[in-house]
């Protein structure tokens, strides 16, 4: 295979030597690429070994070789590449032979293209670096750590750890929209882990632009994304009617990577996040924060379209709401008036209020003293005081 615009495919060190590919899929293959820079970078340095190979042969009698200088081009020139130096290059295949077929496909890797260029500024969207629609290719970054579904053990029972790295994401989905923008193939393995542990979402490959905004191409029915991580209105029939895609298509799915990321695990069937084997109050049942993730994942894991929040904005605030709970209730105090925590003794029951609130006991932050309340579990009888 040959490079693309100056872009190199890496070879493994196999016998013979092959391209390294990141992926497969029904629109093309992913190879791993070298930037023209770092491509320029190494072939300066197999000119300079060539050089001063040939001085070296010449010199060697007289015993007057350079060997640390030697030794250092070497170093360079087999170097590991830096992850900024590369680049995960998507060629897409469109050699159908069928005219609509290929002029729709074509017209996907236009509105990949599109949608990236319009969210570059974005750090949680995956940054374009180069696209060649005549070519068929473009070129996005490299993310070495993958994809989340290999990494979803690390949020897994961390409420706070996993808000906060799913924060930015829901902001990222807020702006996509604000572009009049559908992303309908949100699940965790289209979502990169970046090396600072960011979360980066990226393959727009059926991206869908609204009647406001953007050239797409005309068609009555569009795509919905993954059987496992579409919604349940749409799960039956695969295609929607173009006028039924809208932001519920990717909250639900978002929703979704929510509780994967807690519960440490790939999904679940369709909206059923409140059966015993799911819920995340049975799972962690001592961990008062379950409770509330709970509520928000209520909005938009649902079983009809109409019951879905269809705002990314308030999905946000309820996020950055959560966090903000979590972080400033770190101790025994409760999360808010309403919320139901269960007892951490029996892990059966709930704590319920026996007594109204009495000022002045529990310490607050710095000299202030707050008020707290007794509480008792309504299963094993075990009192606890919260604030």
């Amino acid at each position: 295979m040959s490079s693309f615009d100056g872009w190199e495919p890496i070879q493994d060190s196999g016998d013979p030597p092959r391209e390294k590919i990141l992926g497969r899929g029904g629109q093309g293959t992913v190879y791993l690429v070298r930037s023209p820079e770092r491509v320029q970078q190494r072939r300066r340095a197999a000119e300079e070994l060539r050089k001063q190979l040939s001085e070296a042969t010449a010199k060697i009698q007289h015993r007057d070789v350079d060997f640390s200088r030697f030794a250092q081009t070497i170093t360079s020139l087999g170097a590991t590449d830096p992850s900024t130096s590369l680049g995960a290059l998507k060629h897409f295949n469109i050699k159908s032979g069928d005219q609509q077929e290929d002029e729709q496909a074509i017209g996907r890797l236009k509105a990949e293209v599109q949608a990236l260029s319009a969210l570059r500024n974005n750090r949680s969207v995956l940054k374009l670096l180069h696209a060649n629609v005549s070519e068929r290719f473009i070129v996005t970054e490299y993310h070495p750590s993958g994809t989340l579904d290999k990494h979803l053990n690390r949020y897994r029972g961390n409420a706070l750890a996993a808000l906060e790295a799913f924060s930015p994401l829901v902001d990222a989905v807020w702006e996509i929209h604000k572009q009049q923008i559908i992303h309908r193939d949100i699940k965790p393995e289209n979502i990169f882990v970046a090396e600072s542990g960011e979360l980066v979402l990226g393959d727009f490959g059926i991206v869908f632009f609204q009647e406001s905004s953007g050239d797409r191409l005309t068609r009555t029915v569009e795509r919905v994304g993954s059987h496992e991580w579409m919604p349940p209105w749409a799960y039956p029939r695969v295609r929607l009617e173009a006028g039924e895609v809208g932001a519920a298509l990717d909250l639900f799915p978002l929703a979704k990577i929510l509780w994967s990321m807690i519960a440490g695990r790939n999904g679940f069937p369709f909206w059923e996040h409140r059966r015993d084997e799911t819920n995340l109050e049975r799972l962690f049942p001592r961990d008062p924060a379950m409770p509330l993730v709970n509520r928000i994942l209520d909005k938009y894991v649902v079983r009809e379209q109409v019951e879905c929040d269809l705002s990314a904005y308030t999905f946000r605030a309820r996020v950055d709401d959560l966090i903000r709970q979590l972080k400033g209730n770190a101790g025994g105090s409760r999360l808010i008036e309403s919320s139901t925590w269960p007892c951490g003794v029996c892990a059966a029951g709930v704590y319920k209020q026996i007594s109204a609130s009495i000022p002045g006991i529990i310490p607050g932050p710095g000299a202030e003293r707050i008020p707290f309340s007794v509480y008792k579990c309504d299963n094993c009888g075990n009192a606890q005081l919260f604030g």
